[in-house]
């Protein structure tokens, strides 16, 4: 029996100059144990490298503070990933108009974390002029140019991948190295950077509204801004179901079910099911690269796993032709065009004041379709990344001697090499390490470590009974993050191919929401998660949606079980069981 009481084989030391982690937000990004692949290729100190520069770019660190050969800003402790607080803490106290405790609030929302311990580096007047320095360019440009470059960059990536099939196995992971130095790199650091940017402007808009006695204002303004990347592929998907509702050939074909669905439809000589298909793979093209756990080494994309997209159409079909995204986006537009329209009525008299409120409004449509511009800029990339590594697990599965692809992501990426010299001889080491994983897989690790870490045989079990089911009357609280109400039937949801489990007007409760939830949202009456901050995907999403929305409700899919009645309130941040 595999010894879990040992560091996990990426761990690394924690910081004992900001020694509060938590993993706040983090789950929303990794909420599994982390493969060794994941975090020597991906995350770790390839990502760790790009963060520290972004940091320092901003102007709230020098480099020389960090330690040069460790992780500092994030953390590992044994398989899961931390985000380190006091770093964050560290950052609002030296950011002008912020504090540590206003950092907590953005990462936490109301729950309570360990104190504020000030340090007698954190607070230095020397870094408010570099600061604001980044602070005024950030609310005085009127475009992102370099996200729009790394668009082209990505859109080219994917034109001229090759035939992966037909790459020697060292060739792959030529591929798979040079897409990772360049161009993944530095569209990484954009996208780290413009995470500490877009707080700037969040909170330059809750200030610009703080005294006009609504503290729903500033969430509502966010809504309905139109051309996120991430809610792309809603509209795309519509279609494409709209294509199977006109069609009873494709109707009877999705009403057998999703289990082998594209098989039937790619065996189908009819012109309609070629159209389909034809229709679905310039889909997969050009968003392929979407998936849940999308920073992970080996996730199910929708490229490499189409039966998740397929399901995700076929709860579309069954919605009511009032759902389809571009209708809601288009209502969503002029209540807010409305929205604007009466706020700088009531400023009118106060130009200063209008004139800050109509750039603070600009510059938060600028930077919500930029961050999630760039996330999807660095994602399609490393898609690129990643799929020589999947061909790579696919080749040796199918010669004996893995069992099955995602087997390569037990190795470090290191070790890729040695593998394809000698493959027989990780066998063993690779069967250890999975032993090693599913057990540390099964723990639900602390939510916070200050400076010590709890043993790992105190962990608890993620299936231990440990929250007690919300009963009737109960109000679980969290971050509202699209307004609105909503009453339905709770469908817990932990992996999106369960998605054919979601009815139409039904209220979807999830772990997290990263862009390859992103369709289930059409089928949501509203939308309750464990995890997330006011500029996290789901709640950009949601917005755009127009769908009720409530982050940050700790243990949501433990408290509240399936079938329960639920209202949601995305205004006030209040889910209440009926």
């Amino acid at each position: 029996m595999v010894d879990i009481s040992r560091p996990w084989i990426v761990d690394t030391p924690l910081s004992e100059r900001w020694p509060v982690y938590t993993r706040a937000n983090v789950g929303e990004v990794s909420p599994n144990a982390t493969t060794p692949l994941m975090w020597s290729m991906i995350g770790g100190p390839p990502a760790e490298r790009e963060w520290k520069q972004a940091l320092v770019e901003f102007g709230a660190f020098d480099i020389e503070e960090f330690r040069p050969d460790l992780i500092d800003i994030q953390g590992m402790v044994h398989g899961y990933i931390y985000l380190n607080l006091s770093n964050s803490r560290t950052f609002g106290a030296r950011m002008p108009g912020a504090t540590p405790e206003l950092m907590d609030r953005t990462y936490l929302g109301e729950i309570e974390a360990p104190p504020y311990v000030p340090h007698p580096d954190d607070d230095k007047p020397g870094y408010t002029e570099r600061i604001l320095a980044t602070v005024q360019r950030v609310l005085g440009e009127k475009a992102r140019p370099d996200v729009a470059e790394h668009k082209k960059l990505a859109a080219k990536l994917r034109a001229e991948r090759p035939d992966l099939t037909a790459l020697s196995d060292s060739e792959l992971l030529a591929r798979q190295r040079s897409v990772m130095e360049y161009p993944y790199g530095p569209t990484l650091r954009t996208h780290l950077r413009m995470v500490y940017e877009g707080s700037v402007v969040t909170g330059a808009l809750d200030q610009a509204v703080a005294g006009l006695g609504d503290p729903t204002l500033a969430i509502r303004l966010m809504s309905g801004l139109g051309d996120i990347a991430s809610a792309a592929p809603n509209q795309a998907m519509w279609q494409l179901g709209r294509m199977v509702t006109a069609s009873p050939e494709l109707t009877a074909e999705f009403d057998k079910g999703v289990a082998g669905l594209e098989e039937r439809l790619r065996s189908s000589g009819s012109e309609t099911a070629q159209a389909f298909l034809s229709e679905f793979d310039a889909f997969i093209y050009e968003y392929g690269s979407r998936s849940t756990d999308e920073w992970s080494a080996a996730p199910k994309s929708w490229e490499t796993h189409p039966s998740i997209p397929l399901g995700m159409i076929d709860r579309m079909r069954l919605q009511d032709d009032e759902k389809e995204p571009g209708r809601q986006a288009a209502r969503l537009r002029g209540e807010r065009q409305a929205l604007v329209a009466e706020v700088t009525g009531k400023l009118s008299d106060n130009c200063e004041a209008l004139s800050q409120i109509l750039a603070v409004l600009e510059s938060a449509e600028l930077y919500s379709r930029a961050r999630e511009q760039s996330k999807t800029n660095c994602i399609r990339m490393l898609h690129e990344a990643r799929l020589p590594v999947w061909e790579l697990g696919k080749r040796y599965t199918a010669k004996g001697v893995l069992g099955r692809p995602e087997d390569i992501t037990m190795l470090l990426e290191s070790e890729l090499d040695a593998f394809i010299a000698n493959p027989q001889s990780f066998v063993p080491v690779i069967a250890e390490r999975w032993e090693w994983y599913d057990a540390l897989d099964e723990l639900e690790p602390p939510f916070f470590i200050n400076g010590e870490i709890p043993p790992v045989t105190t962990w608890p079990k993620k299936k231990d009974p440990d929250l007690q089911p919300a009963g009737p009357g109960t109000v679980l609280t969290g971050i509202g993050a699209c307004p609105g109400t909503a009453t339905g039937v709770a469908r817990v949801i932990t992996d999106p191919e369960d998605a054919p489990d979601l009815e139409p007007g039904e209220i979807l409760v999830a772990p997290l929401t990263d862009p390859g939830w992103t369709p289930i949202f059409t089928s949501a009456a509203a939308v309750v998660v464990n995890v997330g901050a006011p500029m996290s995907h789901a709640a950009i999403v949601s917005r755009e949606l127009g769908i009720p929305c409530v982050l940050g409700v700790r243990g949501a899919t433990k408290k509240i079980k399936d079938g329960t009645r639920l209202t949601v309130n995305g205004t006030t941040g209040e889910v209440t069981v009926e």
